[in-house]
């Protein structure tokens, strides 16, 4: 009995190593063949992606957005406007009113008809000094003159801004820089590992 049992044990023994050795052949052929694509797939799209990633990245920060900003709006404008400059007058003054001008000093009015008793008599007419006279002024008076200004100016006014401005934003040095830099080290190991596997397995 117990030499038949050691007979079974001993076959069954054979049976097992005979087929772990298939199970374990089976297992490196398969990894054989599958390392191969593996190994394909890594020189045909991981290496390509990572790298396209990072270019991707590194043109990210380099970009530079050109746009245009349409403005529309009143803007307030307060300030002092100083004037210190000669100012040059050359215009005509048209004069049209009545006025009284009063006489300083006596003043004769010689060959004046005068009617004493209807009878028309020539003679010179004195008219006493403060004597007014009314009188109708109708002339255009030439204006010619150099005057200083020196005065400052308030100016208050609300000014309506409407315009189209040109806008060209460097995305890097207006701070994306430290971002794309962060990405582009987050992909880092990646590549490492990436690299350091072998484009094909050659076996001798």
């Amino acid at each position: 009995m117990k030499e038949r049992f050691q007979r079974l044990w001993r076959a069954f023994a054979n049976i097992a190593i005979i087929f772990s050795f298939v199970v374990n052949l089976v297992l490196v052929l398969v990894l054989i063949l599958a390392v191969g694509p593996l190994l394909h797939l890594k020189t045909t799209l991981l290496e390509p992606l990572l790298s396209n990633l990072d270019r991707a990245f590194l043109g990210l920060g380099e970009t530079t957005i050109h746009t245009t900003v349409p403005v529309d709006q009143s803007i307030p404008i307060q300030f002092d406007l100083p004037l210190d400059q000669p100012l040059a007058l050359d215009f005509e003054l048209p004069i049209n009113q009545d006025t009284v001008v009063v006489l300083l000093r006596d003043t004769a009015i010689p060959n004046t008809t005068v009617y004493l008793n209807n009878v028309p008599v020539r003679t010179t007419v004195v008219l006493p000094a403060g004597t007014p006279l009314p009188v109708r002024l109708n002339m255009v008076v030439p204006v010619q003159k150099t005057i200083p200004v020196q005065m400052t100016v308030p100016v208050s006014q609300t000014v309506p801004i409407k315009m189209d401005i040109p806008v060209s934003i460097q995305l890097g040095p207006s701070g994306l820089d430290p971002a794309v830099q962060r990405l582009r080290e987050v992909f880092v190991p990646a590549r490492r590992l990436i690299e350091s596997l072998p484009d094909e397995i050659r076996l001798r």
